[in-house]
């Protein structure tokens, strides 16, 4: 009997200790299940906004860089009428004379779209390529609808229009814009690439790739949206039809890896900028968040080896405890996992400031507090003077000293619970709660002179730079902290015409 009793509670004990051990790794699996699908959706999300943010950058600098260079042409255009107003005093035909040889003397002569004709008889003097063989009527009425600068002369009976073509500055935009895409690398293999819309119906030859830094050679390709990828999918259908749709779409398909031969699926962002009909895209491929997913299951299964070790020593006292364990270290995994990809996405990583997602997010919540207090905070919006002199006299390593330099030096002087974000290129924003309206111009020229007292050694050259300013408050007529952000973007841009290194306040 005695022996019967041994045998039965040694089977016991092991019908227990199966049993627990069974339960034991039928829950972890389960968790591990959760926990990895949890880590996949909350990785898959955070590197949709990765995609959606980088791309919005690329079209953000697009629209600041033909803002710019518009205002360069139009001092341009300027400066070229100053010096015609000049010879007012000459004859008529001498005034002619002089008038053309400025422009038949240009080196680039695709740079200036002109006119020169008599008032009195209507006969054209002069025009250039772009509008020969085109009577006075169609001349004058197409150069008013072309020129994005624009200058008027008048000398006795003759008239002149000159100035620079919204196409040719969008040509020149395109052609930076193409540079910057194909040398901008990422840590993921990741790239950015650029479709042109031909026809929005699609079909044979509906789109031409402008840029696509891991298929250089097929650059200038036509594309159809009847082709397929390695798997049947007809992604520039989809791609087409998404942004004919929304304006931006995200899709998948199949395609080979940067600098490599291997296909894999790709999740993709794709959104329309309209006035160039470019489809800017971007991409990054699952295998990346499989690997990551990857090495994640095999930390957990070493924790379970080690936990049923144990379990086998402990048997169910020590198995509780274990598992309670295992379950708070993996809650602390996710948790450490989710706050690192947040805070890659939360902060811009040149500057330290944060970004412009961040940004986002804060204005609307100060907007919505607002709301409620009537309490606003002032914003402060900023960007470098003439910045991209610097990178084209210094190179685009200077022009990051410059960034860095100035984030260091305006987070220094405001304080722990005021926001300061990198809005994009070199603009930042900052949310500045309890700045008075008295004190917003004596701040702003503190933070100006601070600035221009900055020094960075380049090619034995000694840079410094200066900043303008602007700032303004939210006001009871905001439908959101859009409104207040393109106030405070006019004061910028007051500050700019008042001769650039000044801060401007707007209510």
């Amino acid at each position: 009997m005695n022996n019967k009793y041994k045998i039965f509670t040694a089977l016991a004990i092991v019908i227990i200790t199966l049993g627990v051990t069974f339960l034991h790794l039928y829950s972890h699996e389960k968790t591990k299940e959760i926990y990895l699908a949890q880590t996949e959706e909350v990785i898959l999300t955070l590197k949709k906004d990765l995609l959606s943010d980088t791309v919005n950058n690329v079209l953000l600098e697009m629209d600041q860089l033909r803002k710019g260079k518009a205002e360069v042409y139009q001092l341009n255009t300027d400066q070229r009428l100053k010096r015609f107003q000049e010879e007012y005093d000459e004859e008529e035909m001498d005034f002619a004379s002089f008038f053309i040889n400025r422009f038949e003397e240009d080196t680039n002569e695709n740079l200036w779209t002109a006119l020169l004709w008599r008032e009195d008889t209507g006969e054209i003097l002069f025009q250039t390529k772009n509008l020969e063989k085109k009577t006075l009527h169609e001349a004058t009425e197409e150069i008013g609808d072309v020129l994005s600068s624009v200058g008027t002369v008048e000398k006795g009976n003759l008239r002149g229009i000159f100035g620079v073509a919204t196409s040719y500055i969008d040509g020149v935009v395109k052609e930076e814009i193409a540079h910057t895409i194909r040398t901008r690398t990422f840590s993921n293999e990741s790239y950015i690439w650029v479709n042109e819309i031909l026809n929005y119906e699609g079909g044979e030859n509906y789109a031409i790739r402008r840029v696509h830094p891991n298929l250089v050679d097929t650059e200038g390709m036509y594309l159809s949206t009847e082709m397929e990828d390695l798997k049947g999918k007809k992604p520039y259908l989809e791609e087409l039809e998404g942004v004919k749709s929304s304006g931006e779409h995200y899709f998948t398909y199949s395609f080979k890896k940067l600098n490599s031969e291997e296909v894999s699926e790709k999740l993709t962002f794709a959104k329309l900028y309209e006035d160039f009909d470019w489809i800017v895209a971007m991409g990054v491929h699952f295998d990346d968040i499989d690997l990551y997913t990857q090495e994640v299951g095999k930390r957990m299964e070493t924790l379970t080896s080690e936990w049923v070790f144990r379990l086998l020593l402990y048997i169910g006292g020590v198995l509780l405890v274990g598992f309670s364990v295992l379950y708070v270290i993996d809650k602390k995994h996710l948790h450490s996992s989710t706050k690192s990809l947040q805070n890659e996405v939360n902060m811009d990583l040149l500057t330290k400031a944060s970004s412009r997602r961040s940004g986002v997010n804060h204005l609307s919540a100060f907007f919505q507090m607002y709301q409620t207090t009537l309490e606003s905070p002032t914003l402060m919006m900023f960007d470098i003077d003439d910045f991209k002199i610097i990178n084209d006299t210094y190179g685009h390593g200077v022009g990051d000293e410059v960034l860095m330099a100035i984030s260091i030096t305006v987070q220094h002087m405001i304080r722990s619970s005021d926001q300061f974000i990198r809005w994009g290129g070199d603009e930042f924003v900052g949310i500045l709660p309890g700045l008075k309206e008295e004190q917003v111009i004596s701040f702003g020229k503190e933070i100006a002179q601070a600035v221009s007292e900055i020094s960075i050694l380049a090619k034995d050259h000694e840079v410094r730079f200066t900043i303008s300013m602007g700032f303004t408050f939210f006001k009871e007529s905001d439908g959101s902290y859009e409104d207040a952000l393109k106030r405070v973007d006019e004061a910028l841009y007051i500050s700019k015409k008042k001769g650039k290194n000044q801060v401007t306040f707007l209510k």
